[in-house]
């Protein structure tokens, strides 16, 4: 499964080839994937995004106790 990074990755990598087309029709379409990818990569930050901060509060704790 792709996580966050992996989907800006491949916005960022969509960004390039953009800047590479000749034809607009293809340089859209690279911006338009660009723009999906970090939408996907925000919408998995919020659906992940308390997680992560409720393993790192309880790493901090474990880390505490020992």
């Amino acid at each position: 499964m792709v996580d966050t990074t992996g989907y800006r990755v491949m916005a960022a990598e969509h960004h390039r080839l953009a800047g590479m087309c000749r034809s607009p029709e293809s340089r859209e379409q690279h911006f338009r994937l660009e723009q999906e990818f970090l939408a996907l990569a925000d919408s998995e930050e919020c659906m992940h995004g308390a997680h992560a901060s409720q393993s790192a509060s309880q790493s901090q704790l474990a880390n505490r106790l020992c």
